[in-house]
């Protein structure tokens, strides 16, 4: 029984002789200013559908180790679907049939570990996953994208993400008989503005 007490003892010295790691979280409200976009090709021409009426308010998280400088942020951005605008009429229906707006409702960019590695410099870059869930489809990419210090005090996290219809088991839209196509490559684009809370 003193062995076991001893050993129990000697592990938490040891343990104790190691420092907790020192982190600070803080969080970041994404506001109504901000934008996502959505860009994509015909056979004919390209389009880009963009989302108008973002409420703003979604929060994302930075976990913050400075010791070992580096940062992790997550969090997610929630669109409605029916508010991208393609500057089309027949283009921005089209969409919304394509992303099935009234059945999905809401388009999420949901970003799981983006890691934040050079901090302090006027543009960071970050790299991680991201999950996109669209027209009631879920999938996770690897993402890079960049902070850049606004002059006005806000931060921008400003990326790009291409991605497929058949990703999210959508068929690309086909019109006037065939004669337009849309590709199956899009680019999902968004600045986020932030703001410390």
């Amino acid at each position: 029984m003193k062995t076991l007490l001893y050993i129990f003892v000697g592990l938490v010295i040891f343990w104790s002789g190691f420092p907790s790691e020192v982190k600070e979280e803080n969080k970041w409200i994404v506001l109504q200013e901000s934008e996502v976009s959505i860009l994509g090709k015909t056979n004919i021409n390209t389009f880009e559908c963009q989302s108008f009426r973002y409420s703003g308010n979604d929060v994302l998280t930075e976990i913050l180790f400075p010791e070992q400088k580096y940062a992790v942020w997550s969090g997610e951005v929630v669109l409605s679907s029916d508010s991208f605008d393609c500057f089309n009429r027949i283009m921005t229906k089209d969409f919304q049939e394509t992303v099935r707006a009234e059945e999905h409702p809401e388009i999420r960019v949901r970003f799981l570990d983006l890691v934040r590695k050079n901090l302090g410099t006027p543009q960071e870059s970050l790299t991680g996953n991201v999950e996109i869930t669209l027209a009631g489809v879920c999938r996770r990419f690897p993402i890079s994208c960049k902070l850049f210090k606004e002059e006005n005090g806000k931060t921008l996290l400003k990326g790009s993400q291409e991605v497929t219809f058949q990703d999210f088991q959508i068929d690309p839209p086909v019109k006037f008989l065939g004669t337009v196509k849309v590709q199956n490559s899009i680019s999902v684009n968004f600045d986020l503005i932030l703001e410390k809370v």
